[in-house]
């Protein structure tokens, strides 16, 4: 196997815990609209290393009234351990309902997206449009921990903008009124995803906590990325994104380094073998909308694991099982031509 050049860490850290719950690694799958499903989940689980997963937010008001889409997206497994599900919306009583919701069915955790950026979110109150009302927002937070047994968790931004910076204090506020854990992305709403994720505002708001773990996240989509942000905010774990998507090994070579081994890299067909079952434990929950929702993972994987580009054009229009196989074939076949080692979703384009 091919070795990646990183340097080990001699010391395993014990499990941290949320609330009651022990998590038994400190590198969690961050919530992200549209592709932290149960396949997504159980393919990364089964790699190892990861910690705390939290699925795709979720509408407090469609979950409550039993929603097909809804349901989907809070499916889960026995092997989809620990899990956390993440609910918004603008409006308390909702919140608190779908809280109630989860607990009653099973769930052992919930988390309050006040970080999302996306305009038909913050248009309905939810996201981060729930920070620009620290007094409102503490108070939302209090009446759903009130409300339930199970840990409940928060995750947001560092606020609305630059001149609007809210999440030390609100980090305080709601440490004082229960929250188990809160997730921080280094970054403003009004960033977007651009620009580069704002360390020195991760450890502001771990410094303004006393005692709760304050997770990280934001731009770690290396091992190198993760024990960074770990060393200069302070944060207690690290939550994974977008770096999952283009390297589902990530969590893996966390867990190898931090044991003081060398992570090895993935195989071709280790590679291959992981394409095929994402879509194998799709389709198991999705039956033939499996392929219309896989595609959007093509884009995200094709150069981590070797597919070449022709290929990857064909994984983004495939309408069949018997052509996904077809291109799985092909793939092993032509293992390691593309060209490229830029993930297509993150080459520019006009827009």
């Amino acid at each position: 196997m091919n070795q990646i050049e990183t340097a080990p860490v001699n010391t395993v850290e014990p499990p941290f815990t949320i609330g009651c719950r022990p998590i038994p690694s400190r590198y969690c799958l961050a919530p992200l609209a549209g592709y932290t499903h149960l396949a997504f989940r159980r393919a990364l689980r089964e790699l190892g290393g990861l910690g705390l997963a939290t699925t795709d937010l979720v509408h407090a008001t469609q979950l409550v009234s039993g929603s097909r889409h809804s349901l989907e997206l809070v499916e889960t497994h026995p092997d989809d351990r620990p899990l956390s599900v993440q609910i918004f919306s603008g409006e308390d009583e909702h919140l608190v309902k779908a809280a109630q919701w989860l607990e009653d069915h099973g769930y052992s955790g919930v988390d309050i997206n006040m970080g999302c950026p996306m305009a038909k979110v913050n248009g309905q109150g939810g996201g981060a449009r729930l920070m620009c009302d620290t007094d409102g927002a503490g108070r939302l937070v209090e009446r759903v921990v009130a409300a339930v047994s199970i840990p409940v968790t928060v995750k947001m931004r560092l606020g609305w903008d630059r001149d609007h910076i809210a999440a030390p204090l609100l980090a305080r506020r709601f440490e004082e009124v229960g929250v188990a854990a809160i997730t921080i992305h280094g970054r403003t709403r009004s960033q977007g995803f651009q620009g580069t994720v704002d360390l020195d505002g991760i450890a502001a708001t771990v410094a303004a906590v006393n005692h709760i773990p304050v997770i990280g996240n934001g731009d770690v989509r290396t091992v190198e990325d993760a024990q960074r942000m770990r060393q200069q905010t302070g944060c207690a774990a690290v939550a994974i994104g977008r770096g999952a998507m283009l390297d589902p090994w990530l969590f893996r070579k966390l867990r190898d380094v931090e044991a003081g081994r060398e992570p090895n890299a993935p195989t071709p067909d280790e590679q291959v073998d992981f394409l095929a079952r994402h879509f194998a434990l799709m389709s198991d929950q999705h039956a033939e909308r499996s392929c219309v929702l896989f595609r959007k993972f093509a884009a995200w994987y094709g150069a981590k694991l070797g597919i070449p580009e022709d290929l990857e054009q064909r994984l983004r229009q495939f309408e069949s099982h018997s052509e996904f196989d077809g291109i799985i074939a092909e793939i092993r076949r032509r293992h390691g031509e593309r060209r490229t080692r830029v993930a297509t979703a993150l080459v520019k384009v006009p827009n």
